[in-house]
C-alpha cells in the first residue's frame, strides 16, 4: 500500500482555503473605482488616470502548494508531482519549443518558472523514469487540454458580470439534472456549454433554481457524447463542451437568472485509460503513484480507485474541489458513488476515503458557505448527511433510492389492485437524522432512465408513452415528488414527457416535445412554483391521517406544514376510479384553496376536469382532525389544497 496520508490540522487547512482572494459567489467583483467627487477642479478630473490595478494573485489551494501552471506577475510557475522521476523537463509553446529542466523539490515535486509564458500557450512535461525511459505527459492539473498538450489558463482574465449572488437555501432548491452533450445539441454535434446557456431562460421560466451538470471535467475524447463518468482530466472541462471561459460564462449567466450550478464529480474511480495512469514510470503490476496497489482497494467495477490514503493524491482531489469553487464559482457538488470512496460498495472502509470527503466538504463550506453538497451513496446510511463533528461525512442531502424505487413499483404496474398505498406512505415519511430534507428525491435520473432502464412514461406504457395512462401516472409521480418533504430533482426532459431510454451516447433531447406536450410542461411549472412559494411545502412536517386501500380504493391524504397555520393538504388517487365526492379531514376551518388539480383540463383536453372550487371546511371531525371538506376526484390524480 502507498504512503498513509499524514495528519493535516483542519483549522490550518481552512485558513488556506479562505485565502486572500474573494469569497466565491458572495462578494461583489469587478467594480470600477469611483469617479472624482462632485465639485472637483477641471485639472483634477482631467489628470492622467492611475494605471489599472494588477490582478490579485491566484488564491493558495488548501494543500498549501501551487501545482500545475500558475500565472502570476513574473510569468507562469509550473509544478508537477513525479516522485519516481529522475528528472522532468517542461516543453512546448510556453518555452518556445525548448526543453527547460525543472528543479526537484524535497517532496517529489519538480518546479520552474517561465517569465515569457502566458495564458493560451501549450505545454507538456517530459519525465525521465528510473528505467531511463522518457515519458511525454499532460499536466494532471492542467486547466485546459488540446490533444496531447495542456494549455495555460489564467482564470483572472474572465470578466464576471454577475457580481452579487447567493444560491437558494436547501429547503427552497429545485434541481434539474442535465447532460451537456445531449440537452441542447445542435444537429449531430455535441452539445456545448453555450447551448446550455441558450436554454437558461427556458429553465428559469420552468422555475428550477439549480442545475446539476453530469460530469463536465475532461473524459475520453473517443466518446465526446458519453456520460462522463470515466474521468481523464480532473481540472479541465471536457474539450468537446467548450473552453474554461465557456463554462465560466454558463455559470455567470445562470447566476444572473437565479440558477445555481452544481457539478457531478467522480472521485471514486478514474477511467482505465486515464493519463494519470503510470504517470512517472512505465506500467508494471500496478497503476502508478495516483492509485492503490493493494488488491483489496485498487479496483472498482468502472476503473482503478485513487489512493486516497496518500497525502499528495488526497491533496489533488481537495484542491480540485477548491479550483471549481474559486475559479468557476460553482455552487456545490453531487459526489458520485460515495459508497466506493468511503468503502467497497458500502462495505468496510477504504483508507483515506472518509477523511477526503470530510476535508473536501469542510473546504467547500469555508469557501462557498451557501453551496449544496449532495451525495450519491444509495445505502440508506444516515452518516452520509450527519455533521462531521458527530462522526458523519457532512453532506447536506443524499440521493434517496428509498423514495424512487418503492414509488416506481407503485406507479408503473398496469393493475390498480397491485398498488400498495402503504408503500407510498412509507416513502413520504422517510428522513435521515430526523431531517427529511437530507433526502434528495427523484422519479427519474440518468441511472434510472439509462443502464437498461427507461423514462417513466415508457415504463408505464411501453407501446404509447404519450397515452392517457402514461401522462396521468407520470404526473401523479411528479405530484408526489413536489409535495413530499425533501429536495426535489427532475431529469432533463421529464417535464415534457420525454420517452425511451438514455443511451450511453444519448440522442439529443427532443425539444419539439416542449410544444406538443405544452400543457404537461405547464403542470410541472405550476407544481414547481407551488413547491417554491408554499410555506407548508417548504416545511419539514408531514403526517398521513388518511389511507384508503380497501374495495378498489387507492387513496392517500397527507398534511404538510412548517409551523402550523401554513397547512397544505394533499390527496393522491392511485387508481383509475373517480369520486363525485370524497371527504377528507382538515386541521382548520374556513376556506381552503385548491392550488393544483392534475385532472384539470388545462393540463390535457382528455382529462375529466373535476373543477373543484374553494373547499369550505365544516366542523365535523374526520381522520382525527376537527374539520372536514369534500372534493371531486379524478382517476390517477393529485389535488393540493392550501389554507
Amino acid at each position: 500500500m502507498g504512503e498513509l496520508r499524514s495528519a493535516r490540522p483542519l483549522v490550518a487547512l481552512l485558513v488556506l482555503a479562505a485565502c486572500s482572494g474573494p469569497t466565491v459567489g458572495t462578494t461583489p467583483r469587478g467594480h470600477e473605482p469611483a469617479g472624482a467627487p462632485t465639485g472637483a477642479s477641471p485639472a483634477a478630473t482631467t489628470s492622467t488616470p492611475d494605471p489599472p490595478a494588477k490582478p490579485p494573485p491566484l488564491p493558495m489551494p488548501p494543500s498549501g502548494k501551487r501545482v500545475g501552471a500558475t500565472p502570476g506577475e513574473a510569468g507562469v510557475e509550473f509544478r508537477v508531482w513525479a516522485p519516481g522521476a529522475t528528472s522532468v523537463d517542461l516543453t512546448g509553446e510556453a518555452t518556445g519549443g525548448a526543453r527547460v529542466a525543472m528543479t526537484r523539490e524535497a517532496d517529489g515535486h519538480f518546479a520552474t518558472s517561465v517569465a515569457s509564458a502566458r495564458g493560451g500557450q501549450r505545454y507538456h512535461y517530459v519525465i525521465r523514469a528510473s528505467t531511463g525511459e522518457e515519458l511525454s505527459r499532460l499536466d494532471p492539473r492542467g486547466r485546459q487540454v488540446d490533444g496531447t498538450e495542456s494549455v495555460i489558463v489564467d482564470p483572472r482574465s474572465f470578466a464576471w458580470q454577475t457580481t452579487t449572488w447567493s444560491p437558494p437555501r436547501r429547503e427552497d432548491t429545485v434541481v434539474y439534472e442535465l447532460h451537456v452533450a445531449s440537452f441542447a445539441r445542435r444537429g449531430t454535434d455535441v452539445g456545448r456549454f453555450e447551448d446550455v446557456a441558450g436554454k437558461l431562460d427556458w429553465l428559469a421560466g420552468l422555475g428550477v433554481n439549480a442545475i446539476e451538470l453530469m460530469p463536465v471535467n475532461g473524459f475520453s475524447p473517443s466518446s465526446p457524447k458519453g456520460w462522463g463518468y470515466g474521468p481523464w482530466h480532473y481540472y479541465a472541462p471536457h474539450t468537446a463542451y467548450g473552453t474554461p471561459d465557456d463554462l465560466r460564462r454558463l455559470v455567470d449567466l445562470a447566476h444572473a437568472r437565479g440558477i445555481a450550478v452544481l457539478l457531478d464529480v467522480v472521485y471514486n474511480h478514474t477511467s482505465s485509460n486515464t493519463p494519470l495512469k503510470c504517470f512517472d514510470a512505465p506500467c508494471g503490476l500496478d497503476n502508478g503513484i495516483y492509485f492503490f496497489s493493494d488488491p483489496a482497494y485498487k479496483a472498482t467495477p468502472w476503473g482503478p480507485r485513487p489512493n486516497f490514503a496518500r497525502r499528495e493524491v488526497a491533496d489533488f482531489f481537495v484542491d480540485n474541489v477548491f479550483s471549481w469553487l474559486s475559479e468557476y464559482r460553482i455552487d456545490g457538488f453531487r459526489w458520485d458513488s460515495v459508497s466506493n470512496v468511503r468503502a467497497i460498495d458500502g462495505q468496510g472502509t477504504v483508507p483515506g476515503g472518509s477523511e477526503l470527503i470530510r476535508t473536501s466538504n469542510a473546504v467547500t463550506r469555508k469557501v462557498a458557505p451557501g453551496a449544496l453538497l449532495v451525495a450519491e451513496d444509495l445505502k440508506g446510511w444516515d452518516g452520509i448527511t450527519k455533521a462531521a463533528a458527530a462522526g458523519g461525512l457532512g453532506f447536506d442531502t443524499q440521493w434517496e433510492g428509498g423514495f424512487y424505487y418503492p414509488l416506481a413499483g407503485v406507479i408503473t404496474p398496469a393493475d390498480d389492485a397491485s398498488r400498495n398505498v402503504g408503500t407510498v406512505r412509507d416513502a413520504l415519511l422517510g428522513s435521515y437524522n430526523g431531517d427529511p430534507f437530507q433526502r434528495l428525491l427523484f422519479t427519474e435520473n440518468h441511472d434510472t432512465v439509462g443502464n437498461g432502464g427507461a423514462r417513466l412514461p415508457s415504463r408505464i406504457d411501453p407501446a404509447d408513452p404519450g397515452s392517457w395512462a402514461a401522462r396521468k401516472r407520470s404526473m401523479l409521480a411528479a405530484g408526489l415528488l413536489f409535495t413530499t418533504p425533501g429536495v426535489p430533482m427532475l431529469f432533463m426532459g421529464q417535464e415534457m414527457l420525454a420517452r425511451g431510454t438514455f443511451e450511453s451516447t444519448p440522442d439529443p433531447l427532443d425539444w419539439t416535445l416542449a410544444a406538443s406536450h405544452g400543457p404537461i410542461v405547464a403542470f410541472y411549472r405550476d407544481m414547481i412554483s407551488l413547491r417554491k412559494t408554499s410555506p407548508g411545502l417548504r416545511g419539514a412536517k408531514v403526517a398521513v391521517p388518511h389511507l384508503n386501500d380497501q374495495g378498489g380504493n387507492k387513496v392517500i391524504v397527507y398534511r404538510r406544514w412548517a409551523k402550523g397555520g401554513d397547512d397544505v393538504m394533499v390527496l393522491v388517487n392511485l387508481a383509475k376510479k373517480t369520486y363525485a365526492q370524497y371527504d377528507i379531514g382538515l386541521p382548520a376551518g374556513g376556506t381552503w384553496k385548491v392550488k393544483i388539480d392534475s385532472d384539470d383540463t388545462r393540463y390535457s383536453a382528455d382529462f375529466a376536469g373535476a373543477k373543484n372550487g374553494d373547499v369550505i371546511a365544516v366542523a365535523t371531525p374526520r381522520d382525527g382532525m376537527p374539520f372536514m371538506g369534500s372534493l371531486k376526484v379524478g382517476g390517477y390524480s393529485v389535488i393540493v389544497l392550501e389554507k
